[in-house]
């Protein structure tokens, strides 16, 4: 079966240190649905996420994300 994927980037908006990115990143990366999430090895502020709409909803991702106690958005690919 042919899995239909789309991409968004969530950008945290306030400094985070890198264990706190990865933290972020693989509880993201765990969600059903989620293809794929990975910090950006330049900034730690930026998470592409490859994801299956059909499954999961990028709303649902950035709550993830500011689940963790951050300030994020979501920037369109």
């Amino acid at each position: 079966m042919k899995t239909s994927k789309t991409d968004v980037i969530v950008y945290v908006k306030q400094p985070v240190h890198r264990e706190q990115t990865r933290t972020i990143t693989e509880t993201i990366g765990s969600l059903h649905g989620v293809v794929n999430a990975k910090s950006s090895p330049r900034t730690q502020s930026m998470i592409s996420v490859g994801y299956d709409p059909r499954i999961i909803n990028p709303q649902h991702i950035l709550q993830c994300a500011s689940n963790q106690g951050v300030d994020a958005r979501l920037v369109g690919m």
